[in-house]
């Protein structure tokens, strides 16, 4: 198949284009600049220049494609309804990348204990709810004629990268404090990068047409995140603060949606419809002696030649909160 992926330069979309590449697909990839072109066609992609608000680049490239995988951001509900209404009647697959954070839950680091499959009748807080919204238009429009999947990752890591965790490790270096909300027994699920790109493979050659996954391997206390990026970057412990301090440290949405909230979801439709097997390693170890110790720690031993490398903007891309 040839595939059409936005964010294809993203951390997202860099894994997942790899790994339909790996698969024996061609891949296309949206992005804006020539130095970002270069990148894609160093890793055989071809790519497309523009941007979500490109909406005759976006009707073409997709209708030009077998498959549309939107990788880039959850929250730009224009270019969504351009896809579909590109797409409407073709029988193409169209997969949305939403995230767990439609069930964000604003409980300011205190522990909810409901965990979300996705048959689960959901009242989203505001902040996420045009992002549940789109999710709802998308798989609706899988009686049109698409062939719509809805993804929904939860907090993603691996290779010393991520959405969440680069903030708050370079929040926790450039301040010297490490903070988590409250009792900081609030939780997210997670998954791992690599298991992540292996269910949108999964996904575009299974999923059935109007179908939404939520997709985690484990989850992590958002406290002892905190504390063990603070033994990352040689602080003694993290600290427990009050959402107006996070809110300075971090930004308001930043500590809503997902650092003193819940996001718990279970994803046993995955394992089951899709045949996904998620084996990458546990959060908590990656975070503190694995990907992010390569890339992130402290250089406080002198037998550490482990060095921080906090303005790598490099490891930022799109993501899914």
């Amino acid at each position: 198949m040839h595939i059409f992926v936005t964010g294809a330069t993203g951390y997202i979309g860099q894994a997942v284009s790899q790994r339909f590449l790996q698969a024996g697909h061609s891949v296309s990839g949206l992005v804006r600049s020539e130095s970002g072109a270069k990148a894609l066609r160093a890793r055989d992609i071809n790519p497309v220049l523009g941007g979500l608000d490109d909406a005759t680049t976006l009707r073409e490239a997709a209708l030009a494609a077998d498959a549309v995988v939107d990788t880039a951001t959850a929250d730009h509900a224009d270019s969504t309804q351009v896809f579909l209404s590109a797409l409407e009647g073709t029988g193409k697959k169209f997969i949305r990348t939403s995230g767990t954070g439609v069930y964000t839950d604003l409980a300011q680091g205190e522990l909810n204990q409901t965990v979300f499959t996705e048959d689960v009748v959901h009242d989203p807080a505001e902040i996420v709810a045009t992002r549940y919204s789109t999710d709802q238009a998308v798989t609706e429009a899988s009686g049109r004629g698409i062939h719509t999947v809805v993804l929904r990752p939860s907090m993603i890591f691996g290779d010393g990268a991520s959405e969440q965790l680069p903030l708050l490790i370079r929040q926790a270096i450039t301040s010297g404090r490490s903070l988590y909300v409250g009792r900081g027994d609030n939780r997210w699920s997670n998954v791992y990068i690599s298991d992540l790109a292996e269910a949108y493979l999964l996904a575009l050659e299974n999923a059935p047409a109007g179908s939404v996954y939520n997709l985690a391997s484990g989850e992590a206390r958002m406290g002892d995140i905190a504390e063990t990026i603070a033994r990352l970057v040689g602080l003694e412990s993290a600290e427990s603060c009050p959402p107006e301090v996070a809110y300075e440290a971090l930004g308001q949405r930043w500590v809503d949606v997902a650092i003193s909230s819940n996001s718990r979801v279970d994803s046993a439709k995955a394992r089951a419809e899709l045949g996904w097997n998620p084996v990458g390693p546990d959060l908590l170890d990656d975070l503190g002696t694995g990907s992010y110790k390569r890339i992130w720690a402290y250089k406080g031993d002198p037998h550490d030649h482990v060095q921080a490398v906090a303005g790598d903007d490099t490891l930022q891309g799109a993501g899914s909160l």
